[in-house]
């Protein structure tokens, strides 16, 4: 057994560096290039990977609608026919690791999140946009009907009604880093610009228990970043408008989430079956 172990932390660190050491190629849309964003994130699902195989962690998937109003009104007042939203949903995916209090189900689940790349484009001006980011969430769930829950278990094999043992609000104060990019063919423009701003979340959820390993757990919650900047976005219009707009702007979102989580802890100490 020990020596399965050590086979493979030897192939992981192997990975690892191999990863690590992956080259930024400089050639624009080059296929090969691998964004910092996936390369960034596919350490972490590794570095996750080393943790004892007894940790309680979960897997995201969400579905985002997206709003950044001040982007919108720019675009839609200096780009002929162009009335649609920039950026009005992404994709974006998490892994995250899981702990509660002792004596009240308040948990708690930091994350490692990344929101995939989604574009917009402008024929009328020969542009394309595009938004992606990387994210640090802090997510906790409050099971307001059930705070002195009987027993650290998942949900499965815990007493009670569905609807008070499963039902929670969510809270999730984060950090997201950003990047905005902009390329306008006609003029050979190409600009991109960085940035790091606070995401904070408000929601609801339930827990579905599959097994004492599994629970299945949906949620809706709302998200704000605000003085979300994207100043390039002035270089859709050629030349840039002499009047003055805001480039700063909040990110709204209403986001649909989908977590699995696991807790090989638990089957490992009582078994598949209900306590």
């Amino acid at each position: 057994m020990l020596r399965k172990h050590n086979s493979n932390y030897k192939f992981q660190i192997r990975l690892l560096h191999y990863i690590y050491n992956i080259k930024r190629f400089k050639t624009k849309k080059t296929p090969e290039a691998m964004s910092p964003y996936v390369k960034y994130f596919v350490l972490t699902i590794l570095l996750f990977s080393f943790a004892e195989a007894s940790a309680q962690f979960g897997v995201r998937a969400k579905y985002n609608l997206n709003s950044f109003s001040d982007w919108d009104n720019f675009l839609e007042e200096n780009v002929n026919g162009e009335t649609d939203k920039i950026f009005p949903s992404n994709i974006e995916i998490g892994v995250d690791y899981w702990f509660r209090l002792k004596k009240h189900r308040i948990e708690f689940m930091p994350e490692i999140a990344m929101g995939l790349k989604t574009q917009s484009t402008y024929p009328s001006a020969s542009s394309e946009t595009s938004f992606s980011y990387f994210a640090f969430n802090f997510n906790t769930q409050i099971y307001a009907f059930d705070l002195t829950g009987d027993c650290d278990c998942p949900t499965f094999s815990k007493q009670g009604p569905s609807l008070d043992k499963g039902f929670f609000f969510t809270f999730s104060p984060g950090i997201i880093y950003n990047t905005k990019e902009i390329s306008v063919e006609t003029f050979s423009i190409t600009r991109k610009s960085n940035q790091i701003n606070l995401r904070l979340g408000i929601g609801a959820g339930y827990d579905i228990g599959i097994n004492n390993l599994i629970t299945i757990s949906p949620s809706i919650q709302y998200n704000l970043a605000p003085g979300v900047k994207f100043s390039e976005l002035e270089n859709v219009h050629q030349p840039p408008p002499l009047t003055g707009y805001s480039f700063t702007t909040g990110l709204n979102q209403i986001q649909f989430q989908l977590r699995f989580g696991f807790r090989p802890d638990y089957v490992k100490s009582y078994g598949r079956g209900r306590r």
